[in-house]
């Protein structure tokens, strides 16, 4: 394991997979010293770990998913975007075309909410949800000006937008007859 030097937090991965680490240990309801003691790493290397100041090896995380007894992805999560991240329309298939938008991993619970508003100007304000909480948002009819209240992106029908939800947010129709897919994930804090 790398450690970066002694008081810095690293933000991002390192601080999103430590987080998760500590959530799915309490989930199982066992101490730090057990897990440390099942997974072969040290106390020390396990608490800097999840405090999100370290940076672990593939080989470390492994070892902690095995005695966790989970697949390592479920400890690899994603960390919500700092900005509205839009992945514009495509072009009409000839005969038919799949696109990935988005792959939600594990280790988050998902929603799945239908967006409707009918006229232009009509807006939905959304208080900050809980920390990690990423929104993925599928427009398929109309304008929509959508994201955080400091920094939202504008999209047209077809556009793939998504960004973090953990902070004050909205959707504002730019056009009538708005209808969008909206797909939220959060972190599951327990099993």
């Amino acid at each position: 394991m790398t450690e970066p030097e002694s008081g810095t937090q690293l933000d991002g991965a390192g601080a999103a997979i430590g987080g998760q680490i500590r959530r799915m240990r309490e989930a199982r309801g066992m101490s730090a010293a057990e897990l440390a003691r099942q997974s072969g790493i040290s106390k020390a290397t396990l608490s800097t770990l999840e405090s999100g100041a370290g940076n672990p090896r593939i080989d470390t995380l492994s070892a902690i998913a095995v005695a966790l007894r989970l697949p390592l992805g479920d400890l690899i999560v994603a960390t919500a975007p700092t900005h509205a991240v839009i992945r514009s329309g495509t072009s009409e298939p000839e005969y038919s075309k799949q696109e990935l938008l988005q792959r939600v991993g594990a280790g988050a619970s998902v929603e799945i909410w239908r967006i409707r508003i009918r006229r232009a100007g009509n807006r939905i304000d959304s208080p900050a949800h809980s920390v990690g909480t990423v929104e993925h948002l599928h427009l398929a009819s109309g304008g929509l000006r959508v994201g955080a209240v400091d920094a939202p992106a504008e999209v047209t029908a077809g556009d793939f937008v998504v960004f973090g939800a953990d902070v004050p947010h909205f959707y504002e129709a730019t056009t009538d007859n708005v209808e969008a897919v909206l797909v939220m994930t959060y972190p599951v804090t327990g099993w």
